[in-house]
């Protein structure tokens, strides 16, 4: 009896050890759903130090193991030799990265990337006080118009900040609350200032109901165009509903 005791309480103490850390996986494609192999994806911290760095296999799968539970800033993916600024492909083949924003990472997630030619940087939502709307940060930046900088622009200008950011009028986005498309009210331009340079941003205003919506966190997904050069991109940020509270 002693030993069957013993055996079951050393069960349930590895099985509580297994729940300390959790699992982050999903499929790297593109916007035709084609899927991007030898992809790196990195999950980092506050200070862009990568808590863990994975490779896509041939069909574009990723998984991170015994990652532990918490808040993480950020999760990328590119394909390196794609990327911009220092790819050897020709231009219509170079690639910005894709980006997921405050990774709430309380239990397994499953995040799918996509990328193509049209970043969306720094997404995050925040939510007015005493609104059903809730606010959505978003600076997209063009693949196209980043090639227009050489390395010593880049060198150069402000340790590597230019502004190759995408007009009002070429700006075509959607917004997803939870994988359902939600209504964008309002959109408005504004500017951010980066030392000496100036960036072109959004702020998008979403239909959010706060006092009927019970559940505590949310994925919002921004997908978006650069119609002028028929530029794709998505990225995604994770909201917790107790901040409107």
């Amino acid at each position: 009896m002693k030993l069957l005791l013993s055996l079951l309480l050393t069960v349930a103490s590895l099985s509580a050890f297994a729940q300390q850390t959790i699992k982050i996986s999903g499929r790297v494609t593109d916007f035709n759903d084609k899927p991007i192999s030898n992809c790196t994806v990195m999950l980092m911290d506050g200070r862009f130090n990568a808590i863990d760095s994975v490779v896509t296999d041939s069909v574009g799968f990723y998984l991170m193991n015994d990652i532990k539970p918490g808040k993480y800033m950020a999760l990328t993916a590119i394909k390196w030799d794609e990327y911009v600024r220092f790819s050897k492909l020709p231009e219509q083949d170079r690639r910005l990265e894709f980006w997921a924003w405050n990774i709430i990472a309380d239990k397994d997630l499953t995040i799918n990337p996509r990328y193509h030619r049209l970043e969306l940087y720094g997404t995050t939502a925040f939510c007015p006080t005493g609104t059903n709307a809730l606010m959505v940060y978003t600076r997209p930046m063009s693949a196209t118009e980043a090639m227009k900088y050489d390395e010593k622009l880049y060198r150069d200008n402000n340790n590597g900040v230019i502004d190759y950011s995408v007009k009002l009028e070429d700006f075509q986005v959607q917004a997803f609350i939870d994988d359902k498309e939600v209504k964008i009210r309002h959109i408005e331009n504004m500017t951010e200032q980066y030392g000496n340079q100036k960036m072109g941003a959004f702020i998008l205003m979403l239909d959010y109901n706060v006092r009927h919506d019970d559940r505590f966190v949310h994925k919002i997904r921004i997908t978006a165009e650069n119609v002028k050069y028929h530029e794709r991109g998505e990225n995604i940020c994770f909201f917790q509903n107790s901040d409107c509270r």
